[in-house]
Order: structure tokens, then C-alpha cells, then sequence
């Protein structure tokens, strides 16, 4: 049998397969088991193939897949491009957060709840095809598959922690406005009010991701 290619590192390793290998390592089974799974999708074998692999080649396949056993570094992907050709799409991303759109926001936060599992979603809320409007005259669910089958994790991961990133500091910029803002309310009572989220908020900054917003 002639040797399979085996993806070795998070460059070149589809979200989707990354997907797969995530719900894999979350159901109950033997370590070899496990690696005999994992070996199936990086190479694209189904696992009666991998079990009549030369005992050789398994070993091979398996200490290539050790890079799973490291975190990907977001450097990989250096910058965030002007556009991104993935499938039949054009899909362009939403670089000033001030223009998303309440759809955009009530996704973003709905997948945010979930953020480990939920990288394509999250993505697809700040990509969107060229020419519309966020999930307007497109299946947006073709656009998760596409993503899925043609955008490597180490992209998926450094966009959405761009996207995070701008997240958080739209709503610092936002809290800094409030604050100020706060100085002229009259009473007393709602001025402590207010000031009160606020600090909060700001102190939620400071220990997560941002995602979580308020409309207080």
C-alpha cells in the first residue's frame, strides 16, 4: 500500500478535521484506540485502513500527530487579509466593530457562550460575502462548510482572536465614553447606580475575553 500523506502541523490542518479530532478526544475510548482515530483523519483513511497499516507506518503516522499535544501559536497567521477566497465565497471581513449590526451581535454572543467549540460560528458572524449583508441573500450554513473544509485552525484561531481583540476594545473605548457620560446625571442615586456597572464591567475587562456585553 502506497504511503498516505499525513498533516503534521496547524498550518495546514482544516478546522473541520480539527472539529473532528475535538469530539474524538471527548468520547469515552482506549488511548490506542483514540490515536487510531486520529491517524483516520489526518490522513483522510477510514480506521479499518489504519488498522492494516504496517505496524511501522502507524508508529510514524502517530508520533506526526504529536503536535496536537501543542497549543497553536497565533503568530502563525500574521496579519488579517482583505478579503478571503474559501469555496465558491468571496468573504470579507468586519474590521470597524462600530458598523456590526444587531444580528451580527446576538450571534457573536450566543456562540461566545462557547467559544472552544464554536470557532466556525463565531468566524462566520464577521466574515461575510462580498456584495451582502450579514446573513442576507447567502445559506450561511454553506459558508460554515466552506470554512470547515478550506480554512486551516492556526487561520481560524488568530482571526477570531483578532475579532475578540477588536471586541474588547470597542467596548473599553464604549465604557470610557460612559464614564464620562456619567458625570451628568443629575441624581445622585442613579449616577452611583451606573458608575457601579460600569466599574464592574471594566473589571470584567481586565479577567476575561470581552465577549460578554451589557445593554444596561
Amino acid at each position: 500500500m502506497k504511503q498516505q500523506e499525513i498533516i503534521d502541523n496547524y498550518r495546514d490542518l482544516p478546522i473541520g478535521k480539527y472539529e473532528e479530532i475535538c469530539r474524538l478526544c471527548e468520547t469515552p475510548m482506549t488511548e490506542v484506540d483514540r490515536k487510531v482515530g486520529i491517524v483516520a483523519i489526518l490522513t483522510g483513511l477510514t480506521e479499518d485502513e489504519v488498522l492494516h497499516l504496517p505496524l511501522e507506518t502507524f508508529t510514524l503516522y502517530s508520533a506526526k500527530a504529536c503536535f496536537l499535544e501543542e497549543e497553536c501559536p497565533e503568530n502563525l497567521v500574521p496579519s488579517v487579509s482583505k478579503v478571503y477566497h474559501v469555496g465558491d465565497f468571496t468573504l470579507v471581513p468586519t474590521m470597524d466593530i462600530r458598523k456590526v449590526t444587531t444580528a451580527q451581535y446576538v450571534d457573536f454572543q450566543t456562540f461566545a457562550q462557547d467559544r472552544d467549540h464554536r470557532l466556525v460560528e463565531i468566524l462566520s458572524c464577521f466574515l461575510i460575502p462580498k456584495g451582502m449583508d450579514y446573513n442576507e441573500g447567502y445559506d450561511v450554513l454553506e459558508v460554515h462548510k466552506a470554512i470547515r473544509e478550506e480554512m486551516s485552525y492556526a487561520e481560524v484561531l488568530a482571526l477570531t482572536a483578532f475579532f475578540f481583540r477588536r471586541w474588547r476594545e470597542s467596548i473599553q473605548a464604549t465604557l470610557i465614553s460612559s464614564m464620562r457620560e456619567v458625570r451628568k446625571i443629575r441624581s445622585r442615586e442613579t449616577r452611583e447606580r451606573v458608575w457601579k456597572k460600569i466599574l464592574e464591567r471594566m473589571d470584567s475587562m481586565t479577567s476575561g475575553d470581552g465577549s460578554q456585553t451589557s445593554t444596561e
